[in-house]
């Protein structure tokens, strides 16, 4: 029976202080800094997934013209400039400082409390509020059942939520509906997926009426309501990467449907709403709009930005003349996403080039092809399970959580960003997220990441991935680097040289979670070459000789030196980058299923593997939720934190979905609550 598993995911903590930022060197081809090439090998250790090749049908891998396969220059880019800044503790170029997450809303009677039905009477832009006409409120709404809805559209296309409608009534109940553009109500219609999913719900659809509110005086949201709306949408499943990918940009409605069939379409979650669109506000006691929501349940904002979680020395660089160690390398760019002039004048170009990394050796084939697909035995495809997009709302494995807060609970949940757990300073940032690198055998790996038949076909994909055991060679060029540097940039491609590890991998491309993404990257000396800046302005010297060693050995002496606070973080990511610290056999996202361990789970039958791969239970029973008080004692869900990565123990306890439903889940929490966490 397997009561534990480890998370896929850990994190390296942010060094105590960031380091000195300075002015880079320029490209001025000063003669006392360095050029050259650099002539590297990468090793797969796993099978290495690059998306957006081929087609959903076929997929590829990247391939030259010659049908050789290759690894993106961009990729192998974006891995070492990922680990360099760790090793150095630079900025975090991919950070949006604004970020606040957002949150389901529980399901009670006081969520939905004092909500009002709203029109959307027009909306421009997504960068300004809406305006929206108040439904009239009613004392006692009516509803109506699927079957009516069905009968509404007359025949015609399925009932769109917003529609106009005119509804007979016997003894104040509908027992009629017909569509109707002049009709007295209108009608909201919203996802049926919770319905379809419990079985005390599957007779039970009914779709929201309200009067239309005709002579209604339009009401601008207010900017600080519509901001709240726009952080919570964006977490909104519609908004998913692979939903996106798997519909027309311009789609408005989606198809609901229960028990099998469509009942009518609501309107896909959206930072941009739409005229006529039924959205729902809640009222402040002076009657302005305080808060702005898609549906009833819906969803809502954290509070405290990710900015404010991390020391401003870590937020991304934004001044040339003042960069961190990895943008002076790397370069430096607006990541905004704005194209202004003071972004492009503050921009820094790098001074380190990437080649495509090329196959130079083939994998032997263990076996005979068997399909069209795998006549190239430097590649494999599959179906790949679906992943969520990263949810760093969860604030019991994203958030610093200390021994205060852990075990604790209060209300709203201690996970979430600006409870009680904030107080009296808003949790910190755990650090840069890596994932464990595991040994497993070719047949494992690909049967895990394989969709299984309860995964729903809107969120896989096909995909081709580079197989275990193939080599490629790649060229870096550099210029005007010194000496510190250029051992920063060796340490980065070798990380086994400065963290004194004989076995270190890194992850290059997709499908982390699934163990893709593992090399070896290799340095040929005798291959590469450097020499001072000087030759080109006639000064005599010599081409050096390129010594790995010594220039990482002058980086590190040089780190502890400057930056010794970075390098107390040197041991923990070494812990994170070999492979074998954690069990492969117990890698897995939160499950709920003890039956099965991860590798049984994944060739388990469907009702079984569908159980394993429900982790809701988990996120439930952690989640730091105070939810009663019975004869003076507190009880809840108190909150259960990831290991810290230097904990010996990586395990976490599976929470069998059984036990929390058939026997009480609640346990005492303790007499005296962190800091107001009541």
């Amino acid at each position: 029976m397997a009561e534990k598993f480890v998370n896929p995911y850990t994190f390296v903590p942010f060094p105590d202080a960031p380091p000195t930022r300075a002015r880079p060197h320029g490209h001025s081809g000063r003669s006392d800094l360095l050029s050259g090439t650099l002539k590297v090998t990468v090793h797969t250790e796993t099978g290495v997934l690059i998306r957006g090749f081929g087609s959903e049908k076929t997929p590829d891998v990247p391939r030259r013209a010659d049908g050789t396969p290759f690894i993106p220059g961009s990729s192998l880019k974006g891995a070492l400039r990922s680990l360099h800044e760790t090793i150095t503790g630079s900025c975090l170029r991919v950070f949006d400082s604004d970020f606040v997450p957002g949150y389901r809303d529980s399901v009670t009677a006081k969520t939905v409390q004092g909500l009002r039905m709203a029109i959307v009477a027009e909306h421009v832009s997504e960068d300004a509020p809406p305006t929206l006409l108040l439904c009239p409120d009613e004392d006692d709404p009516p509803k109506l059942p699927h079957d009516l809805l069905v009968r509404a559209a007359g025949g015609g296309p399925p009932l769109r939520s917003g529609e106009r409608l005119t509804v007979t009534f016997t003894r104040g109940r509908p027992d009629e509906a017909y569509r109707d553009d002049d009709g007295e109500w209108v009608v909201f219609i919203s996802d049926a997926k919770v319905r379809n999913a419990a079985k005390r719900d599957k007779r039970n659809y009914k779709a929201q009426l309200r009067r239309y509110p005709v002579g209604a005086v339009p009401r601008t949201v207010p900017d600080e309501v519509w901001q709240d709306f726009l952080h919570a949408v964006d977490g909104a499943d519609d908004l998913r990467t692979a939903q996106l990918k798997k519909r027309d940009p311009d789609d408005v409605f989606a198809d609901v449907t229960f028990n099998t069939r469509v009942i009518g379409q609501r309107h896909y979650a959206s930072r941009r709403l739409h005229e006529g669109q039924p959205v729902w506000v809640r009222l402040s006691h002076n009657g302005e709009i305080e808060s702005l929501r898609l549906s009833m349940i819906w969803r809502h904002s954290g509070s405290i930005p990710a900015g404010q979680r991390v020391d401003s020395g870590f937020h991304a660089c934004r001044d040339w003349e003042n960069l961190c160690p990895s943008c002076q390398v790397f370069g430096s760019a607006d990541t905004e996403g704005k194209d202004t002039p003071e972004a492009r004048q503050n921009s820094y170009r790098g001074h380190v080039r990437f080649s495509d990394a090329v196959l130079a050796k083939r994998v032997k084939p263990k076996r005979k092809k068997k399909s069209e697909a795998e006549k190239d035995s430097a590649i494999e495809t599959i179906r790949l399970a679906p992943t969520g997009s990263p949810k760093p709302g969860s604030g019991q494995f994203y958030l610093v959580n200390d021994e205060r807060v852990r075990g604790n609970a209060g209300n709203p949940p201690l996970r979430e960003w600006g409870s009680a757990a904030d107080l009296p300073q808003p949790r910190r940032l755990r650090g840069r997220k890596y994932y464990w690198h595991t040994e497993l055998k070719d047949s494992l790996q690909t049967h895990r990441a394989r969709k299984r038949s309860h995964h729903s076909a809107e969120l896989t994909t096909n995909v081709a991935f580079l197989r275990k055991g193939n080599t490629f060679s790649a060229t870096l060029v550099f210029t005007d680097l010194d000496e510190i540097q250029l051992g920063g940039l060796l340490a980065a491609l070798q990380p086994s040289t400065l963290l004194r590890e004989e076995k270190v991998w890194q992850h290059i491309g997709g499908g982390k979670p699934f163990g893709f993404g593992a090399c070896t990257i290799t340095v040929d000396s005798s291959g590469s070459e450097l020499w001072g800046n000087g030759a080109r302005y006639g000064i005599s010297c010599a081409p050096a000789k390129l010594d790995v060693e010594a220039l990482v050995d002058q980086f590190g002496e040089w780190m502890e030196r400057q930056c010794p606070e970075v390098t107390e973080t040197w041991p923990l990511l070494a812990k994170a980058l070999k492979p074998g610290t954690v069990s492969a056999n117990k890698v897995w996202y939160p499950p709920g299923d003890s039956s099965l361990s991860p590798k049984e789970a994944a060739s388990a039958p469907e009702e079984e593997s569908r159980a394993f791969d429900t982790g809701f239970a988990f996120w439930k029973q952690t989640s730091g939720t105070e939810q009663q008080k019975e004869n003076g004692k507190r009880r809840g869900n108190p909150l259960d934190v990831l290991p810290d990565l230097a904990d010996d123990d990586q395990e976490l306890r599976i929470i069998d979905r059984a036990y929390v439903r058939d026997l009480p889940n609640q346990r005492e929490l303790p007499d005296s609550p962190h800091g107001g966490a009541r």
